[in-house]
Formats: structure tokens, C-alpha cells, sequence
């Protein structure tokens, strides 16, 4: 068979993804740390051989085209084609990348995820004996058919495709992956000259092509799909993805330190009795008692600069150094328990980041001692964020909880907006994410007031009021953006 040449219509607006696309196309959304379009290029590259790929664009081109290059470092040749006639659809793209080709090519659309998926196994399907090839998996959500298309089949060969069905007639869920011979695009460009309103719906074409010789074929692809054109399918795409992959990730303990936790040798060993932990790291200042005991307990030594002496500027610096692909939080008096780290990392495959919540009712009748004014300062910020990003839907009742997972990759997409020297850095995490529409889940925790000298320096009149501040400017400032 001859090598398969890669085709890419991201020519789109992607307009049942806004906002989300209000600045980068629909493809450029990012999936585990990094745009759907280069895990589709990877796909095509590490299960179907393809080097050479040819990619339409349009609407905000200049993203693809500006993060992509070339496409050499991904060890693969990209060719963009400028598509300026965003209103004939998907079928004009794919005919204006693929009109030239000499040989079959593979089409995969840039908002659709796969997760475990098969496509290798296309390399021995009879794909040339066809003028095209589509793709399915069963699905048991007939919903899921009726915003795709249907197949009708018997064997391999196609009977009839229905774009979006009321009733489809079976569970097999048409894919965005086609497989296309070059005789297929004389007939697409023919369909084009022929249509009065110069638009061809693509799968109406491909049933159209049933009764063509050689017809179409059906291919059966197993794994997970997801087609990613708004808000909740781009975190069920993000979950697959991260759950697939979990293992694989390493987790990274960071304990914040005022420098004089004498029993931090205790925390550090009770935090090392979680398995899924590998490595753990205490930040703290230049003047300390502890250095040598956390270095005794095997755990890595942050020593921050002389100049970098409040408790956000030490998060900052520590985070910067600390590898892992999550990073946990906590603090060096042990305020929060072994176990609870397991509640944060079993929803991290769902958000981008996750914190605990201290002042949930049960928990406070459970162990948790955050009681009072404390208490009621951090729901009373917590109730100003929701009131100010209200259509963010997020709901959040503790603003100064260090104990959080996060992912590196979200880290490092927020890190230049973060600017908080002190406590106020957790309630800025949470309004960056925010602003950033990424997925922020909170969960109770138990907490032990534990640490004396984070209560007298940070538990004030002080704090609440430079929160309050740096919450106020920064809507104040994204309405001025806007």
C-alpha cells in the first residue's frame, strides 16, 4: 500500500466552543498540557507512519502557524493551507488541502480526541479498495450519534451515512477519521461546481458516494472519543486522557516552612507513608533550625534568597523549583493528614487544580478545628470570587487552604500572572484559574491547627483585607481588558 499522507482541516471559528475560542481556534485547546492539534499530529505520526501533513487553516491561523512552524520538531513536514472561505464548511477544506495529493491520505478533524485508540491497525484495512473509508466505535449514548452522524452498514461496505439523526438505526457512532483515495476529490470538486449554494455537507457527500463504485467502506475503531466543542466535552477529554495516563505521572510532595517546625522530621515521615508520593521537597528561608533535619529524613532542601521572606513569594520560588508533573501542597507542621492527599489525587484527573476546603460543617465536627472568625473570613473571599466570576459556575467556600494538587502544566500557564507576595498567592491561584477557565474542584479536608507561627504572622486583619484587595483589582483589571 502506499504511505498515507496526513490531512487536517482547523480552518473553523469553532463557535459552539466560545468563549473558549475567543482567542485561539478550537484545536489549540489544550488536552494534559498541551493542544488537541499536536496529539492528532503525534497520533497520525506514531500509529499511522505519516510525515507529511497537510493542514488547512483559517480563522486565527496565525496561532497554528506561529506554535507549530514547520512542524520539524514533531518529526513531521507541515503544509498550511490558507482557507479564506470559512462558510463552505468542512467539505471545502479538506478538498482544498487534498485536490493535489497523489496518494491516499488520512483525515482526522482537529476537535476530535482520542484516547487508547487503534488507529494503527487502519495500516491493514483494505482502505485503497474504496474512493473513501469512514470510521466508528460503538457507543451505548445514542445522544452521542445524533450531534455526529450514522452508519448503516453491512460487512465493511457502507449502505447509507445520516448527518445528525433523530433516530439512528444502530450504536455505531461515526468518527471523524476518514481515509481518502485520490479518486475521491474529482468527485468532491464536481459536487462543489454543481452546488447552487457553493456548500456540500461532507457526510451527505460521502453517502452520496455509497452508490459510486467502488463505494464507501466502514472501519470499527475501539478506544475512547471525545468531540471537543465545548466546555464539559473538553474536561470529559482532558479526564480520559489523564486518567489513561495517571500513572505514568510523578507526584511531588511541597511543604511550606516557616523554618522552625521542630517536629518537621514527623510530617515528613507520615507523608512518606503515601506510596503515590515520589519525591518530597520543604521550602523555607535562608535563617532556620531544620535545614539539616529534613535533609536527615531524605526530603530535598528549598532555601529561598534572604529577599524572599513572605509566604506567597516562598510558594512562588519553591514551586519554580519543585519537578514532578503534580505538584502537592501542604504544610511542615503536618496541618493536614497522609490520607487526605489521596482524596486530592483521585479528583486532579478531573480538574487542573484541586483544593481542600477547611471549613465545611462535617469536618469541623470530624476534627477540624478551623472555627470562628478564621473561618468565616475565608467563606465570606470565597463567596466575593464566585460573586465576581459568577458565570466561571465554580463553588468555593476556603480561600487560604494550601493543602491543593496541581498540574505542572497549569502551573506554568499561570505562573508570569501570579504577583501576590503574600498569604493572598492561594486566592490568586484560584482567581487566575478562573480567569483562565480552567477546572477548579474544592474538597473537605481534615485540618489540625497546628502551625503557631503561620497563625501569628498570616491569621489577621491584614490578610483578609489584602485578599479582599487583590480579588477587587483583578476583576477590576480583567473588565478594563475587556
Amino acid at each position: 500500500m502506499a504511505k498515507l499522507i496526513g490531512l487536517i482541516p482547523a480552518a473553523g471559528k469553532g463557535v459552539r466552543a466560545r468563549p473558549y475560542t475567543t482567542l485561539v481556534p478550537k484545536g489549540m485547546l489544550q488536552v494534559d498540557g498541551r493542544p488537541n492539534l499536536e496529539r492528532i499530529i503525534c497520533l497520525m505520526r506514531d500509529q499511522l507512519g505519516i510525515d507529511e501533513i497537510y493542514m488547512t487553516v483559517g480563522y486565527l491561523s496565525g496561532v497554528i502557524k506561529a506554535y507549530f512552524g514547520d512542524g520539524v520538531w514533531l518529526g513531521v513536514r507541515l503544509h498550511y493551507i490558507d482557507n479564506s472561505e470559512l462558510d463552505k464548511g468542512l467539505a471545502w477544506s479538506i478538498l482544498l488541502a487534498g485536490r493535489e495529493l497523489a496518494a491516499p491520505c488520512c483525515v482526522m478533524l482537529s476537535d476530535e480526541c482520542y484516547v487508547g485508540s487503534n488507529h494503527q491497525d487502519l495500516l491493514d484495512f483494505a482502505y485503497e479498495d474504496a474512493l473513501a473509508t469512514c470510521t466508528v466505535m460503538d457507543a451505548d449514548d445514542t445522544k452521542l450519534i445524533q450531534r455526529n452522524y450514522s452508519v448503516h452498514k453491512e460487512g465493511d461496505r457502507v449502505l447509507n451515512l445520516v448527518e445528525k439523526p433523530e433516530v439512528p438505526e444502530n450504536n455505531l457512532l461515526g468518527l471523524g477519521t476518514f481515509l481518502l483515495t485520490p479518486a475521491f476529490f474529482p468527485l468532491l470538486e464536481e459536487a462543489f461546481a454543481r452546488a447552487p449554494s457553493g456548500y456540500v455537507e461532507f457526510v451527505t457527500f460521502l453517502d452520496q458516494l455509497c452508490g459510486v463504485e467502488p463505494g464507501v467502506l466502514c472501519y470499527e475503531l475501539k478506544g475512547t472519543y471525545v468531540n471537543i466543542n465545548d466546555r464539559d466535552s473538553l474536561n470529559l477529554a482532558r479526564f480520559y486522557e489523564r486518567r489513561m495516563h495517571f500513572s505514568e505521572n510523578r507526584i511531588s510532595l511541597l511543604l511550606y516552612s516557616e523554618g522552625v517546625e521542630e517536629n518537621i522530621d514527623f510530617t515528613i515521615n507520615r507523608y512518606r507513608r503515601n506510596p503515590q508520593l515520589d519525591t518530597i521537597s520543604v521550602v523555607m528561608p535562608q535563617a532556620n533550625t531544620i535545614a539539616d533535619k529534613v535533609r536527615g529524613c531524605g526530603a530535598e532542601v528549598i532555601l529561598c534568597p534572604r529577599e524572599v521572606e513572605l509566604y506567597g513569594e516562598k510558594i512562588r520560588y519553591g514551586l519554580a523549583r519543585t519537578g514532578g508533573d503534580i505538584i502537592v501542597m501542604a504544610e511542615a507542621d503536618y496541618t493536614f493528614p497522609e490520607h487526605d492527599i489521596c482524596k486530592l489525587l483521585e479528583y486532579i484527573k478531573e480538574a487542573d487544580m484541586v483544593v481542600g476546603t477547611r471549613t465545611t460543617r462535617q469536618l469541623i465536627e470530624q476534627g477540624s478545628d478551623m472555627r470562628g472568625l478564621v473561618r468565616l473570613a475565608n467563606i465570606v473571599l470565597a463567596k466575593f470570587i464566585e460573586l465576581l466570576w459568577w458565570k466561571r459556575e465554580v463553588r468555593i467556600s476556603d480561600v487560604g487552604c494550601t493543602f491543593r494538587a496541581i498540574w505542572r502544566s497549569c502551573y506554568e500557564d499561570l505562573q508570569d500572572r501570579l504577583e501576590a507576595k503574600g498569604p493572598e498567592l492561594l486566592a490568586e491561584m484560584a482567581v487566575e484559574m478562573l480567569r483562565d477557565r480552567k477546572r477548579l474542584i474544592e474538597i473537605p479536608v481534615s485540618y489540625y491547627n497546628r502551625s503557631e507561627a503561620m497563625f501569628v504572622k498570616y491569621r489577621n486583619r491584614k490578610t483578609f483585607v489584602r485578599i479582599l484587595v487583590m480579588i477587587a483589582a483583578k476583576r477590576f483589571k480583567g473588565l478594563l481588558r475587556s
